[in-house]
């Protein structure tokens, strides 16, 4: 007999056994008091990380509990289509073949990703099981399987006839390599060094020009106003004369907002709606138009012939040279500042008004507050429940349209007359005009709004299920900081709107592992640790016990060392 106890092949066949005796099933009993967790359900994108694990043990460790102390534990796995993430890992996988999507084709391409589900959710499930996760695996549900894709378009509907969700041309963020739009959650953002160029911009009156520094010479060509603080005592006097766009030589007004900050720059703000959040704000309240010569791929569009086709550097360097030529050009110097990225690509953001399909969070915020608030739903630690209010209080509507293949398709039909009609299934014929010729939405959802339904989706919401009646509302999540406004609070206006509970009373924010040199681990960067590795030489117990160690509220690096103390 070895001196030392092996946990390679026994746990697993316990885990085997403790499945075959249904110790982890949950089914309704009115005889004891229910818990649920309802498992954050990881994406099909790779292999599950360390930080998935932590986020596994922390609810395995409760359930274990709450079992021992008489409840009816409902510890509920499955896992999340993940939108654009599972679209760019099998693009990644196509281009390893010298293949693109769109050389396969949108049917074909989705009946890969489908392989790619198999294959991964398969994975991910056993890794749950090696964990020793005591999740009831008969109730393993995707995001994307018939009857969720049935609750996610009931939502969308639910919000469109309470006019909630509605259509409009709006600032987006756009990623020129994904040709789709992204919400503010979606990207990162990173110092870079530009170079900053002070223009001057004539006056149209001939009586000299008003100096403006922009780091984006290349959207000159879309400005369509100049605008001064209100209190800037170099150009107020200038309010309401008109300036000449230099390239264009288009003439524009010359307009007062307090929204101009004084301190950069000149302080005066080349207004350019098309091209930046803030100017389309200003814009709109000025009621100014809205051209743009950025075109989706990110190269500079027909709107400027002479420069269609070139990139934005190759464009502001033919403006910046006919600047200098008219001794417009006062100055350049460099200027280091944050741009957004998209968060899976590292694509730069493009801003553009494009017609995308939206969120309102003006009613559906407000029983979520009231609930965070009244503390029927808890963060823990207690600076994370401040977050959650904060950032619910200032959640601006919500782009829920996505320009990719994979995903729920918008239940969305347009006719040739432009009318749309919204239903669950297809309709026979335009709700407005009667028109039979319809064309369905090619958008798909946002993952996070379906994500939004898991604790009830998946309890058979719609419909009024003995298991809705049994395990609903729930208990406990397990989860990162960082999809706190994602995920967490978008499920609870969710609960509250749809089915007229919270989804829950306490979420536990962990830690965030990193890798051990300290860097994010990610399944899509291949920077995360696999459970498996670890558990084939320590034991799944001495995981979760290091894993339990290493939790705090801050970042913490993966330590082998206590997973070895665990042993």
């Amino acid at each position: 007999m070895e001196p030392l106890y092996k946990p390679d092949g026994v746990e697993e066949r316990w885990q085997r056994i403790w499945e075959e005796e249904g110790l982890y099933n949950a089914d309704p009993d009115p005889s004891r008091p229910a818990f649920v967790d309802a498992h954050p359900p990881p994406n099909v994108t790779g292999e599950l990380h360390m930080g998935h694990a932590l986020q596994l043990a922390l609810g395995d460790a409760v359930c274990r509990m709450k079992r021992m102390q008489g409840s009816n534990v409902l510890f509920q796995p499955g896992y999340d289509h993940a939108g654009i993430s599972t679209q760019n890992a099998v693009e990644k996988h196509l281009a390893t073949q010298g293949k693109t999507r769109q050389e396969l084709g949108r049917e074909a391409f989705e009946a890969l990703v489908w392989e790619w589900l198999h294959e991964y959710g398969g994975k991910i499930m056993l890794q749950f099981r090696r964990m020793g996760a005591s999740l009831d695996y008969r109730r393993e549900r995707f995001t994307m399987d018939d009857a969720y894709t049935r609750a996610v378009l009931r939502f969308f509907v639910h919000l469109y006839r309470k006019g909630w969700i509605y259509r409009a041309n709006r600032i987006i963020n756009w990623c020129p390599y994904h040709q789709t739009s992204l919400s503010d959650l979606e990207l990162v953002h990173v110092e870079v060094d530009d170079a900053l160029s002070t223009i001057r911009y004539p006056l149209a009156d001939g009586s000299g020009h008003i100096a403006i520094a922009t780091a984006r010479a290349a959207t000159i060509p879309a400005d369509v106003a100049v605008a001064v603080h209100p209190e800037n005592e170099r150009w107020r006097d200038l309010v309401g004369k008109e300036a000449i766009v230099p390239w264009v030589e288009r003439v524009v007004p010359i307009i007062a907002d307090e929204r101009v900050q004084l301190d950069f720059g000149t302080g005066a703000l080349k207004v350019t709606p098309g091209h930046d959040q803030l100017d389309f704000e200003i814009g709109r309240d000025h009621g100014l138009p809205e051209p743009m010569v950025v075109g989706p791929d990110g190269r500079m569009n027909d709107e400027v012939p002479e420069l269609a086709g070139l990139t934005q550097e190759e464009a502001a360097e033919r403006i910046l040279a006919w600047c200098r030529e008219r001794d417009l050009l006062e100055s350049r110097e460099s200027y280091r500042h944050a741009v957004a990225l998209c968060e899976r690509c590292e694509s730069r953001i493009e801003p553009l008004i494009s017609l995308q399909w939206w969120c309102s969070m003006d009613e559906l915020r407000k029983p979520a507050l009231e609930a965070l608030r009244e503390r029927r739903v808890r963060y823990h630690p207690e600076s994370q429940h401040r977050f959650a209010i904060d950032s619910l209080e200032n959640a601006p509507a919500w782009n829920i349209s996505r320009q990719i293949w994979w995903g729920h398709q918008l239940p969305v039909w347009e006719c040739p007359g432009g009318h749309v009609t919204v239903e669950e299934s297809a309709p026979d014929a335009c709700a407005e005009c009667g028109s039979a010729d319809l064309e369905r939405s090619e958008d798909v959802l946002d993952t996070w709004f379906s994500s939004a339904l898991w604790p009830f989706a998946t309890l058979g919401w719609p419909e009024e299920t003995e298991d809705l009646r049994a395990f609903y509302p729930g208990n406990l999540q397990t989860t990162a900081r960082e999809i706190i406004r994602l995920w967490e609070n978008r499920m609870i206006f969710s609960g509250l709107e749809l089915v007229g509970e919270i989804p829950f009373t306490d979420v536990i924010i962990h830690s965030t592992i990193l890798a051990p040199d300290g860097r994010r681990m990610s399944k899509s960067l291949g920077t995360g640790i696999d459970p498996l590795d670890v558990i084939a030489d320590h034991g799944a117990d001495a995981v979760r016990y290091g894993l339990l160690k290493m939790s705090s509220t801050q970042d913490v690096r993966f330590s082998y060392d206590a997973v070895r103390e665990g042993r």
